[in-house]
Formats: C-alpha cells, structure tokens, sequence
C-alpha cells in the first residue's frame, strides 16, 4: 500500500525554454531595479522602463502576460483624472509634464506576471534590506564625519533629501521585521535580519524625521500584536533603551510630537491652505505641481511661512492638486491594497515566509498612511516605486499560492 502526501512548494508551470529565458531577464531586471531604488532615482527609472519594455515585448510574443488585477479601476480612474487635472490646470505646460509618475502605476502588473516562486519575492526582500544597511552605513558615517545631524543638516544616504531617505528605511526596517517575527523557528538569515533591523532603525532615528518615526511605530505595534500581544510591553522598555543611548536633539524631535514646534505648527496652516483650494477647486483640484505656485494666495495671512512645495499630507495634496474624484480613486486603491493584504494573511499558513510577507506588506501599508498624515509620501516617486512593489506582494501570493499539506491518502496505490 502506497501513502503520499502533497508537500509544500513552489513550481513553475509547463512553458516554453524561451519563455523560462525571458521570464529570468526580467527577474533579474526587477532585483536591478529595486536595487537600485535607494540609490538613484534616475537609475532605478532607466531600468525599471528597459524592464517595462522588455516586458511588453515578450507579452507581445505571447511568451508573458498581462493580468487583471484589483487595482484596475482605481488605477484607471487615478490616471485619467490626474490627466483632466493637469489639462484643466492653472498651467498645463507645468502640469502635463508632471503627469509622468502615472506611469509607475505598471509596476503591479509587471511583478505579479512576472513573479512566481515565493524565494524569488524572499531574494528580492533581502536585496532591498542589504541595500538598506549600506544606506545606513552610509548616513551613520554621515553623522559622525560630515557633518550632518542637527535639524538643519541632517543624514540622507544615498539619497537627496532626508525625508525620502527616511521613507525608506521605514519601509524595508518593516519588511525585515516581519519576516524576523514571522517566518518560523527555522527561518533563514535571522541573525541578518536582526541586525539589519536594529541598523537601520538606528539610522531613521538619527534622520530626525517625526512623519517616518509615526509610521514606524504604528507598524511595529500591528506586527507585535499579530505576533503575539504580550510583546506590546517590549514597546516601553526599547523606547526608554534609546532615549539614554540616543543623542539630545532626537530626544528634542521626539518632544515636538507632543508640543509642536514652529514646522509642526506651520502643518496646520497647510491643511487649511489646502482645504481652502479644494473648497475652491474640488472636481479638480488646481492642477499637479500647483499647489506650491498657489500657496501664497491661500495659506493663512498669519503664517509665518509663505512658501512650501507641498501641504505634507497625502489626503490633502491630492484633494488640492487633483480633487475630490481623485482622491476618491486613490482610496480605492489603498482599500484595495489592505483588502489583498488581509486575504493573502488568511490564506497563509499559520507560521512560514507566506505569513511573513503578508503581514510585512499590511505593516508598510499602515506605516505610509500614519506618516502620510504628516508628509505628501506618495509624491515621492523613490518611496512610491517601493510601495507599489510591497502592495503586489500580496498579489503574487494570491496568484501563485503555496499548496497545504493534505491528509495521507490511503488506497488507489500497490500495496
């Protein structure tokens, strides 16, 4: 008598020798390009585009396809509606151009039809967590030999401004969290990921940038919880650790969250600011890029800042820039996200990699809604590349799932 079991694994379907060949060019493209995500924006958009193409042309020879995801009518309404913003705006020559980011909104499609083995989404995950640790090496030498650490020069890596350097240490910190807590006792690469965490979190304190700590800490509390409740008391205990190891003027940063200072108060004239140019403009909004040009006109006769390039919220820099209909289209697409997220977790096992990215890609979701409250993140086309990336992470696990164990089956066999 012969008993088998369906083990767990990943595999390729049947497919063509050419087709295996493209599918591995294009592989090798995406670790590329996320590589590259932290280091130059200009790069990583080179290569994403060769990737796109190279891409469209094997769907073209019908040896790739392209899926319909959840994302389809939230993305299509975004587009087009970013679209009439720009043509109906206060400046359309200005506009039009900065409609480009659209763009981006390929890269779903291109990983989900791309990605089919859950190792692959592993090696992707940790070329983006050891491209981190070089970028907070980076800034920790920063800190100590050039210079940078007060509030007015402080550390940025590889990148050109501090706050998108701290969007994505944020990001890929959340992702080595979850798969430090929830990919098994015998996960591989823990004393990595143990190291690359602590790493970096060192780095995003040292950014001083409040909107990434707020993000950060709302995901670690929702990856604790899943975990297990009990290591929510690990919270106090880690804050008290680094408020004696940490320097003053983190402490100081820290203190602003609870009595804002003059750039915490100055958030507040740009809500209204913005709210008044929806009020003003809400199918709409003024057009992209133009929000910054029609500050002056809106922002409150009081504020001591006249000038900003964005209204640091993502709620109203898309309400204000593009309007209401837009913003409603946006939405749909993060409900959409969560929604993958949560049933990529319920059909996950209960311990593994599967369980690991989900709940990985639910904690970054959380963490770019909290700090988008205090920052325009999705206008970050870095931070925004690597979103788009951690919300199909769910979807490739949807579409090729991991097969479960079943019960031995007995009979039908030689005996």
């Amino acid at each position: 008598m012969k008993v088998t079991v369906d083990a767990p694994g990943w595999t390729l379907p049947p497919a063509r020798t050419e087709y295996l060949l493209g599918e591995s060019s294009l592989l090798y493209g995406v670790a590329f390009w996320l590589a590259l995500i932290q280091v130059s924006i200009a790069a990583s958009q080179i290569v994403l585009a060769a990737t796109v193409l190279l891409w469209l042309y094997l769907a073209w020879q019908h040896q790739a396809s392209i899926l319909s995801l959840p994302f389809d009518v939230p993305f299509a309404l975004y587009g087009a509606l970013t679209l009439c913003a720009a043509a109906f705006s206060f400046d359309p020559a200005v506009s039009l151009p900065a409609t480009k980011e659209i763009l981006l909104l390929v890269v779903p499609y291109l990983l989900v039809s791309t990605i089919r083995r859950m190792g692959t989404l592993e090696s992707l995950v940790l070329v983006l967590v050891l491209i981190s640790d070089i970028g907070a090496v980076l800034g920790l030498w920063q800190y100590r030999f050039g210079n940078l650490g007060d509030i007015n020069h402080r550390i940025h890596g590889f990148m050109s401004h501090y706050m998108t350097y701290s969007g994505q240490l944020m990001g890929v910190s959340i992702l080595a969290l979850a798969l430090l807590l929830f990919s098994g006792r015998r996960a591989r690469h823990r004393w990595f990921l143990l190291g690359s965490f602590l790493l970096i979190q060192l780095a995003l304190a040292l950014t001083l940038t409040r909107s990434a700590w707020v993000g950060m800490l709302a995901a670690i509390i929702l990856l604790l919880w899943m975990k297990d409740r009990r290591l929510l008391a690990a919270i106090p205990l880690a804050v008290l650790a680094a408020a004696m190891i940490l320097p003053r003027d983190v402490e100081k940063r820290v203190f602003t969250l609870v009595s804002p200072d003059t750039s915490g108060l100055d958030r507040i004239h740009m809500l209204r600011a913005g709210a008044r140019m929806v009020a003003n403009h809400p199918l709409l909004g003024v057009g992209p890029e133009m929000v910054a040009e029609l500050y002056p006109v809106y922002v409150d006769a009081d504020a001591s800042k006249r000038d900003n390039p964005h209204l640091h919220n993502n709620l109203a820099q898309i309400a204000a820039e593009r309007g209401l209909p837009c913003l409603a289209a946006w939405l749909w697409f993060m409900v959409a996200s969560g929604a993958a997220a949560i049933r990529a977790l319920e059909n996950a096992p209960e311990d593994g990699l599967p369980r690991a990215l989900s709940v990985g890609s639910l904690g970054v979701l959380l963490a770019a809604l909290a700090a988008g409250m205090f920052e325009y993140n999705f206008g970050d086309s870095e931070f925004q590349m690597f979103f788009l990336f951690v919300v199909s992470i769910p979807l490739v696990l949807e579409r090729h799932p991991v097969p479960m164990p079943v019960p031995a089956a007995i009979g039908g066999g030689e005996s």
